[in-house]
């Protein structure tokens, strides 16, 4: 009897709690008193909260109080006896309490200080009459806040979303969602919470069964045994066959794969079974999944072939790596649930993953939407393997202490268009600025951004990407389902930035992006006028290098071609000294080119083919050699230093002198064969080359004895 007490009064409990999305926000939650007077709706959704002359406006999840200079207000003549507002346009808005007036600028969300500038005698007529008063709550509010047991209200006002923001005399603000289908909790004896219960198939002995593509079945019992129970009833034992078998602790649970395996998963692991061959292999990816748990609570196959993993820890997925019936998977912890401890798994009539978890539910695809207790699912632990789909289209969760919650998915989570997200603050270096700065220093590059949807009703449907351009491409997803997201950045580089932020909702669809402009400008050694000065002195610098460079170079150059220049006058002098000293006309040693060789090769050939004739002179020799006189005389000048006249005559003379060495012909037959008139003439020349007469040069020597 106690016993069904406690379950009751946990029943109880949680249908009583908290489940149907309503809040009540307190100095807890950023609020700087509970004494709310007024509650403003701005253009943009967020809400501002005035705490009897103190400001706060809502970020989507809690509140940031708002700096207000009350010395900078408009004092009233005579106090007022209630709370009044009043628009002007849709960025000003005029606040009134008992002693002052206020004007809050809406687009900048800060207060204006030279209010005597904006506040004529219209205006102010305007905002001191009855008028401008703070609305009081309506029939229809009023009877939702009858029927939600609130007193002491100041005030209500109705938000973008239809939901019911009612402030408490001392005790902050109760907001009430608009009323929307919600789930329906189970309890006592209704047999969906016996169906749910036994969705695992899990009965008396038998920890689970399956259904093998031969017709046999697969059981384990709660001792752990695995056997094959044929149709026959013949039961075939797998324990004493594997013993490997024997190593895990508890069988949780077994998932059919493709051909003849089947996954078995344990509270300490998994593995392959194949049932033709009776083998076990390794559960594929393995050691990824139990890096984070190897507690396996269950497991399921989608109608695409893909396996998803419930563990202690996580929610993973294998997506095959190719196609065909291969054992590549490619492994992926699902991010972004509220709770990570995957209790079952089950698809809805669209084929659509969800899981139970140790709090609350959520539907895992197409996208990870997480529901709790603002869409009335119980703020308690799902049971293991306790899930299923109804011939109706509802899903059935079954959750401890007698509890079961049943939905129909589309009608907790429709396609409703994604809100457009609020940048609701940002800060530089820790501290708050407005969040239309756009530029700030170079080290002001510490930086973080605060935003939200300001979807009070349903915040845990919301998720967030954002990126800063200029730094990044991709996108960073963010979703705590709480009602806020944050990004920061640190030691951001100077340079020209764009923050953008989206959300989607459980439709999956992106919504409108919000951009941030930031520019961070650089230190004065780094601006660009700064660099065009480094330019410059760097280009002066290139430049005295560069003329140095080719100062050195030049002199280089210079040493180089006179070292040429001497080396060629060397050569010249010994190819002049050959030539004069040797009786031999050797071209190669009389010249320092392969040109130069060539010529007075042809130039002796010329000459030896003439020789004994005495009329063969220059003009004759340019001919044959296919050059002008005057080009044959420069060349001529340039070898040996003499003209062509006396090129012909000394071969003349030094083939005379080979003549007198190795022959016996007379002088005067020698000169008539080199090309001499007479005999006189030859004798002369010969003399002034040789030093010595045709007869002189033929005698011997005397040798000294």
């Amino acid at each position: 009897m106690e016993r069904k007490l406690v379950t009751f009064l946990t029943c109880l409990l949680l249908l009583t709690s908290n489940i149907s999305g309503q809040r009540h926000w307190t100095v807890a939650d950023g609020l700087a008193t509970g004494e709310v007077r007024q509650i403003v709706e701005l253009p943009n959704g967020q809400m501002l909260v005035n705490c009897e002359g103190v400001f706060c406006i809502a970020n989507g999840q809690s509140f940031d109080v708002v700096p207000c200079d009350q010395s900078q207000a408009y004092r009233l003549t005579q106090n007022a006896n209630s709370y009044g507002q009043l628009w002007q346009g849709d960025s000003l808005l005029w606040l009134r309490d008992f002693y002052r007036i206020y004007l809050f600028d809406a687009h900048q969300r800060t207060f204006i200080t030279d209010i005597s500038s904006y506040l004529t005698d219209t205006i102010l007529q305007s905002i001191v009459s009855d008028t401008a008063d703070t609305p009081t709550p309506t029939d229809t509010q009023y009877q939702i806040i009858d029927s939600i047991n609130v007193r002491d209200v100041t005030v209500a006002t109705t938000d973008r979303q239809g939901g019911l923001w009612i402030g408490i005399r001392t005790n902050g603000i109760v907001y009430q969602p608009a009323q929307r289908i919600k789930p329906e909790i189970h309890t006592g004896d209704d047999p969906l919470i016996g169906w749910a219960r036994g969705a695992s198939l899990r009965s008396g002995q038998t920890m689970f069964v399956i259904q093998l593509r031969d017709g046999r079945l697969l059981r384990c019992d709660s001792l752990c045994h695995l056997a094959y129970s044929q149709p026959d009833q013949t039961v075939i034992s797998l324990n004493d066959k594997l013993p490997a078998l024997n190593k895990y602790r508890y069988l949780v649970g077994a998932c059919l794969l493709d051909g003849n395996l089947v996954a078995v998963y344990t509270q300490n692991g998994a593995f392959l079974l194949d049932t033709k061959a009776d083998t076990l292999a390794q559960f594929p990816n393995a050691s990824e999944i139990e890096s984070y748990s190897s507690k396996y609570n269950c497991m399921l196959k989608d109608h695409e072939g893909n396996l998803w993993i419930g563990t202690q820890n996580g929610l993973f997925s294998l997506t095959r790596a190719h196609k065909g019936n291969g054992n590549d998977y490619l492994c992926q912890r699902i991010e972004g649930l509220s709770n990570n401890c995957i209790r079952s798994l089950v698809l809805d009539a669209d084929e659509n993953l969800w899981a139970g978890t140790s709090y609350g539910v959520s539907r895992i695809t197409p996208s990870v939407i997480n529901l709790g207790i603002d869409d009335g699912i119980p703020a308690t632990s799902m049971m293991d393997r306790a899930a299923l789909l109804l011939d109706d289209g509802r899903l059935v969760f079954a959750a401890g202490g007698g509890l079961a919650v049943s939905f129909r998915p589309n009608e907790l989570v429709g396609n409703e268009k994604p809100l457009p997200v609020v940048i609701t603050k940002m800060t530089v270096n820790g501290e708050a600025v407005l969040s239309d700065t756009q530029s700030l220093s170079y080290t002001q590059n510490n930086l973080s951004f605060y935003f939200s949807t300001l979807n009070y009703a349903t915040p845990s449907h919301d998720s967030y990407r954002y990126r800063l351009r200029g730094l990044e491409i991709d996108w960073n997803i963010c979703c705590d389902g709480k009602g806020q997201g944050t990004a920061n950045y640190k030691a951001l580089p100077p340079g020209e930035y764009i923050f953008e932020v989206q959300a989607s909702t459980a439709s999956g669809e992106w919504g409108p992006i919000t951009e941030q402009p930031i520019v961070i400008r650089p230190p004065l050694w780094l601006t660009w006028w700064a660099k065009i000065i480094y330019a410059f002195v760097a280009l002066l610098g290139f430049i005295g290098i560069m003329s140095l460079y080719l100062k050195k170079k030049r002199a280089r150059l210079i040493a180089e071609n006179d070292a040429r220049v001497n080396r060629l006058f060397e050569l010249r002098e010994e190819a002049r000294h050959q030539f004069a000293e040797s009786a031999n006309i050797d071209p190669d040693k009389i010249t320092v080119n392969a040109e130069e060789e060539k010529l007075v090769s042809q130039m002796l050939k010329a000459i030896e083919a003439h020789i004994d004739d005495e009329q063969y002179n220059a003009d004759l020799l340019a001919r044959d050699v296919a050059m002008s006189r005057a080009s044959l005389y420069k060349k001529l000048q340039t070898i040996l230093g003499i003209t062509p006249t006396d090129f012909i005559r000394n071969v003349r003379l030094k083939r005379a002198a080979q003549l007198l060495a190795s022959t016996q012909l007379s002088i005067n037959e020698i000169a008539d064969r080199v090309g001499f008139i007479t005999a006189r003439n030859f004798s002369t020349q010969f003399k002034k080359m040789f030093g010595v007469t045709p007869s002189e040069y033929r005698e011997p020597k005397n040798e000294t004895i």
